[in-house]
């Protein structure tokens, strides 16, 4: 008497749980941390802004009349800042700071070759004549396909706070030398970027805002530092004593 075969339907049973076992193992063994790639790709993170501050040089309150409230000054007009004349020259000192840290520094506005954010603390007029004078008042519409990296070098700022006659600040006239190094992407020299301005700013609402500039670039090349070898030089064996 011969065995008994297994019928056709447990052998399609058998044959069924075989290919399910298959297709489960090829996909474990297909994930991708499986087969040696490695993460997805994330997008770098976003560029800071250099830290800037300027260096304060001289500052003062210039009477534009002769003062009721202080006896008037024969040897120096330049008086010495107090209360709300401190206070303008402080927030002076603030705007003309924002307006070349955006116009400079700020990576997302050079690469983009945008500096809508630059205007912040300027009048209307002012602001609309600055959009004109992109070439003067920043780092350029192309900056972002010339330079790697810009960068603050040290840069100056002295302010006068013109008083009416009653000893209140009614302008405020910032003194400014800006400089800031760009790195070119290509060629043998960088660039020093170099801004000198005189800016008029007035009190409106709780701010100083710039309501007329006189600026003018002087910017020069600077050649780049040559690669220094990292491999330390040793004495030949002819030069051996």
């Amino acid at each position: 008497m011969s065995p008994a075969r297994p019928s056709a339907r447990s052998s399609l049973i058998a044959v069924s749980i075989v290919l399910v076992a298959a297709v489960a193992f090829g996909a474990w063994v297909l994930r991708p941390e499986t087969q040696g790639v490695g993460p997805v790709a994330q997008p770098p993170p976003p560029e800071h802004t250099p830290r800037f501050a300027f260096a304060v040089g001289r500052t003062g309150a210039l009477p534009t009349t002769q003062l009721r409230i202080r006896k008037p000054v024969h040897y120096d007009p330049l008086l010495r800042l107090r209360g709300p004349s401190r206070a303008a020259s402080r927030h002076t000192i603030a705007s003309i700071t924002r307006l070349y840290r955006e116009a400079f520094l700020d990576p997302a506005n050079w690469r983009a070759g945008a500096y809508d954010s630059a205007w912040h603390d300027l009048a209307s007029a002012a602001g609309r004549q600055a959009r004109r004078d992109l070439r003067v008042m920043t780092a350029g519409a192309a900056a972002g396909e010339a330079y790697l990296s810009i960068s603050p070098r040290p840069s100056t700022i002295r302010t006068t706070v013109l008083l009416d006659r009653n000893g209140a600040p009614a302008f405020v006239m910032a003194t400014v030398h800006f400089r800031a190094l760009g790195r070119a992407l290509a060629g043998t020299s960088n660039t020093m970027f170099e801004s000198v301005g005189t800016f008029s700013l007035e009190h409106a609402g709780r701010r100083w805002v710039v309501v007329s500039y006189d600026v003018r670039r002087s910017d020069h090349r600077v050649e780049k530092p040559l690669p220094t070898s990292s491999v330390a030089a040793t004495p030949s064996a002819e030069s051996t004593p």
